[in-house]
C-alpha cells in the first residue's frame, strides 16, 4: 500500500499543477504572485527609463531564462513563510547569499564538488551583470486570521529583497505601493490581508553616526579611562608592588609583620593604603585606583569580612541568572517568528518559574533595602552616639553625603552604558534588517537627563531611554527614602517606623486598587501591556524594599542569634517557603477573577519578600542547613560583585545579538536555553571589563576621598 499511495499522491499533485496552468495562469504569473522580488521586476516600467528600470528588466529576463545569477537573486529574496497564522512575519530571504552572488571566488572544495555546485562555468551565466544590494521593506497587514497577542509591531511584516544596487529606496517604495494597491501578492488574498508600506531601507551604513557628538564624548572618555588604567597598572606593577615587598621585608626584620598583615588584610583598603615609609602623592594614589593588577584581585577575591552575610552573594548571583533568563525571552519580541507560541509555552505549572520570573527583580529590591539598613544600623551600632542635643545640621549633611556617595558610585558606569547604547543603536538602526521597537538612538538623545537624575521611571516607556533602567531609578528613589527614614530613626525611632509602615500599607492598597480599576487579569499579554501601570512605578514596587529594611533591623536586634526549638525552626522554613512557592506558582491558572487578581497583585511581591526575609534570617543565624551552604559558596562572591554591571549590559548585549542576526528567532525550549547560556557568559565577561574600567576604580576613588576627608576632620578636631 505504501508505494501505491505515493504514486497516487504524485499523480494528484501533477494533475493539480497542470489544471492550474491550464486554468489560465502562466508560470510567470504564478511566480509574480508568489515571489515579491519578481513582481517588483515586472513593475519596473513604472520607473520610466531609469537605470533601476533597465536592470530590473534584465533581472526579470534572467529569471525567465533560468540564468543562475538571476535565480540566486530570486532565491536570496524573501517570500511568504510558513507559520503566518502563528506570527511568522519575517520574509527575510538570505542577506549573506545576496552578498555572495557576485563573489567570483569559488568555495574551497575539490574541483569535482565545485563543478557539481554550479550549473554553469560561464561568468555571464553565473554572475550578475550589475551590482546587487540587499534591501529590507517593512509593511503592516490587517489580517484577522493571524493570532494577535498584543506585542509591539506584531502586525509588521519584514521582507528582504536582493535587487540591483542602482535602485533607490524611493523607487522601490513606489513599486511596492502599487503592488499592495492591486493586491498582487497571493499571500494577501490567501490571508485576507491588505498591506500598507511603512518604509524601505537599503541597510547602507552612511557613517553619519560617526559624526554624532555623543560618539566623540564617549570615545574620549573611553580613551582617557584606558590610558588611566594603563598608567595605573604600570605604576602598580613596577613601583607600588616593589614598595609593598620592601615594606614586607622591613617589617619582618623588625618582627612587625603580624601587625602589618592585620592592617592589610582587606585587599580593597590595601589598594589605596599609604605606606609610612613610602608616602605617595595624591596623583599616584589616584592612579592606583585604576590598576588592573589590583582591581582584578579585588573583584576575584572570595574573602569576606567577619560581619558579612555570605548567603547574600548566592541570592544575588542566582537572582541575576534568573533575570538574564527572562531578558533572553522578553527582548525576543522584535525578533521571534512565533510570538503566540511563546504565550502557549508559558502555560503549565513548571513553566511558572519563567513566566513569573519578574519576581527576581523583587529579590533585588529586598536585598537592596536589607543592605542599606544593615550597613547603616551596623555602623551606628559600632559608633554609639552621645545622648546629647541632636545636631540636625549634621544629620542633614549625613543624608546629603550618603545620597551623593550612592550617586557617584552608580552613575559613571550607568552613563557610559547609555552612551554606548545610543551609538550601538544608531549603527544597527542603519544596518540591521529588523525593525527596532525601542529606538535608543532617538530616545536617549532627547531624554538621557532623566536617566542621569534617576527619574525616567516616572514617564511612559515610549519615552524611556534604556527601558530596563526603570529598576535603577526605583532603587535610587527607594534608597533616598530609606536613608531619610534610617537617619530619622536615630532620633525619632517610632516616627520612622510609622512612616515605613504607612508606605507599605499605602503601596499595597494602591497597587490592588489600580489592578482592580483596570480590571487586570494576569494573562501574559495583559502583564506585558500593563508594565507602565503596575510594573514600573515606584508606588507599586516599594513593598519588598521595606521588608528588606525591616529584616536588617530584626537581624541586628537578634544579634545574629535565633534561639528557637527545632520544631519552631522547621515551622518557620515551611511558612517561609510557602510564601515563595505560593507567589511563584499561584498564577498557574491565569484566568482568575478581577478581585482575586487585585489581591494577588497587591500582596504577592511583599509576601515574596517575607519568604526571602526568613531565608536570610535563617541563613544568618546558623539555621540555614544545606541551603545556607549552597548560597554561601565562595565562588558566588566574585560573580555577585559583577551584578550591577551585568544588569546594565545584559539587555544591551541580547539586543545586539538579535539585531546582528540574519534570521529571526524561533521560541523553542532547548535552542533558547543554549541562547540563554551564551548570553550569560557574554554578559559576565563584558561586566568584568566594565567593572575594571569604571565601577571598581570609581569605588576606590570614592573611598580614598572619604578617607582623606575623615583624616582632615580628625586633624581639625
Amino acid at each position: 500500500m505504501g508505494p501505491l499511495r505515493i504514486c497516487c499522491n504524485a499523480f494528484l499533485l501533477a494533475f493539480i499543477s497542470v489544471t492550474y496552468v491550464q486554468g489560465g495562469e502562466s508560470t510567470s504569473e504564478t511566480i509574480e504572485r508568489t515571489l515579491p522580488a519578481y513582481a517588483l521586476a515586472l513593475r519596473g516600467s513604472l520607473l520610466n527609463s531609469s537605470l533601476c528600470h533597465t536592470e530590473l528588466e534584465t533581472f526579470r529576463r534572467g529569471v525567465d531564462h533560468r540564468k543562475l545569477w538571476a535565480l540566486k537573486m530570486l532565491d536570496s529574496s524573501g517570500e511568504a513563510k510558513p507559520g503566518f497564522i502563528y506570527g511568522n512575519n519575517y520574509w527575510l530571504g538570505s542577506r549573506s547569499q545576496c552578498d555572495d552572488t557576485s563573489n567570483i571566488s569559488p568555495l574551497i572544495l575539490i574541483d569535482a564538488e565545485i563543478k557539481n555546485n554550479s550549473k554553469y562555468r560561464n561568468p555571464e551565466e553565473e554572475f550578475p551583470p550589475f551590482g546587487l544590494h540587499y534591501f529590507v521593506t517593512h509593511f503592516r497587514h490587517n489580517s484577522t486570521l493571524q493570532y494577535h497577542v498584543r506585542l509591539p509591531n506584531e502586525d509588521l511584516i519584514t521582507l528582504g529583497l536582493c535587487l540591483p544596487a542602482s535602485c533607490s529606496s524611493e523607487e522601490l517604495s513606489m513599486i511596492l505601493e502599487r503592488l499592495f494597491e492591486n493586491r498582487t501578492l497571493l499571500a494577501g488574498n490567501l490571508y485576507s490581508a491588505d498591506f500598507k508600506l511603512l518604509e524601505v531601507r537599503d541597510l547602507k551604513d552612511d557613517h553619519k553616526w560617526l559624526l554624532d557628538g555623543n560618539l566623540i564624548l564617549v570615545g574620549t572618555l573611553l580613551v582617557l579611562t584606558i590610558v588611566a588604567v594603563t598608567v595605573g597598572t604600570i605604576y602598580d606593577v613596577t613601583v607600588h608592588q616593589k614598595q609593598i615587598r620592601a615594606r614586607k621585608i622591613s617589617t619582618e626584620n623588625n618582627n612587625e609583620y603580624s601587625n602589618y598583615e592585620k592592617k592589610t588584610a582587606d585587599t580593597t583598603e590595601s589598594a589605596i593604603q599609604v605606606l609610612p615609609e613610602f608616602r605617595q602623592s595624591q596623583f599616584a594614589k589616584m592612579m592606583l585606583c585604576f590598576s588592573c593588577y589590583t582591581n582584578i584581585k579585588i573583584i576575584l577575591d572570595t574573602k569576606l569580612g567577619s560581619e558579612a552575610i555570605p548567603a547574600i552573594h548566592g541570592i544575588r548571583f542566582l537572582g541575576m541568572m534568573w533575570i538574564i533568563m527572562i531578558h533572553t525571552v522578553f527582548y525576543m519580541a522584535d525578533y521571534a517568528d512565533n510570538k503566540p507560541w511563546s504565550w502557549r509555552m508559558a502555560e503549565g505549572f513548571a513553566v511558572q518559574v519563567i513566566s513569573n520570573s519578574t519576581l527576581s527583580v523583587d529579590t533585588f529590591f529586598f536585598l537592596s533595602g536589607f543592605l542599606v539598613s544593615y550597613l547603616y544600623l551596623h555602623g551606628k551600632k559600632d559608633k554609639k552616639e552621645d545622648n546629647k542635643m541632636v545636631n540636625y545640621k549634621a544629620k542633614l549633611n549625613e543624608f546629603a553625603l550618603t545620597i551623593l556617595r550612592r550617586f557617584i558610585r552608580l552613575t559613571p558606569a550607568y552613563m557610559m552604558v547609555v552612551g554606548l547604547l545610543q551609538i550601538n543603536a544608531g549603527w544597527y538602526g542603519k544596518t540591521s534588517q529588523f525593525y527596532m521597537t525601542e529606538r535608543p538612538q532617538d530616545i536617549c538623545a532627547k531624554y538621557w537627563w532623566r536617566n542621569f537624575l534617576y527619574i525616567n521611571n516616572l514617564f511612559g516607556r515610549e519615552t524611556m531611554c534604556m527601558t530596563w533602567s526603570w529598576y535603577l531609578s526605583n532603587d535610587m528613589q527607594f534608597f533616598v527614602i530609606a536613608t531619610f527614614v534610617l537617619i530619622l530613626s536615630s532620633v525619632f525611632f517610632y516616627t520612622a517606623a510609622g512612616i515605613l509602615t504607612f508606605l507599605l500599607i499605602a503601596s499595597t492598597v494602591l497597587t490592588g486598587y489600580v489592578s482592580y480599576i483596570y480590571e487586570y487579569v494576569p494573562t501574559m499579554d495583559a502583564q506585558y501591556n500593563m508594565l507602565h501601570i503596575l510594573y514600573d512605578p515606584p508606588w507599586t514596587r516599594i513593598g519588598p524594599y521595606i521588608i528588606g529594611v525591616a529584616t536588617a533591623y530584626i537581624l541586628l536586634r537578634l544579634n545574629h542569634k535565633l534561639d528557637l526549638k527545632r520544631r519552631t525552626i522547621i515551622l518557620g522554613w515551611c511558612l517561609g517557603s510557602s510564601c515563595n512557592l505560593i507567589v511563584l506558582f499561584g498564577l498557574w491558572e491565569r484566568h482568575i477573577s478581577v478581585i482575586s487578581s487585585a489581591f494577588y497583585v497587591a500582596l504577592s511581591r511583599t509576601v515574596w519578600a517575607v519568604g526571602l526575609s526568613w531565608l536570610l534570617i535563617a541563613c544568618s543565624t546558623q539555621h540555614g542547613g544545606i541551603v545556607n551552604k549552597i548560597l554561601s559558596y565562595r565562588g558566588f562572591v566574585p560573580l555577585s560583585r559583577l551584578t550591577y554591571c551585568a544588569y546594565l549590559l545584559n539587555p544591551f548585549i541580547i539586543n545586539s545579538v538579535y539585531l546582528h542576526s540574519e534570521t529571526s528567532v524561533h521560541v523553542d525550549f532547548l535552542p533558547n536555553a543554549s541562547l540563554f547560556l551564551g548570553n550569560f557568559a557574554i554578559t559576565y565577561f563584558c561586566a568584568f571589563v566594565l567593572s575594571l574600567l569604571f565601577e571598581t576604580p570609581n569605588v576606590l576613588l570614592m573611598r580614598m576621598l572619604i578617607a582623606s576627608r575623615e583624616r582632615r576632620e580628625k586633624i581639625e578636631r
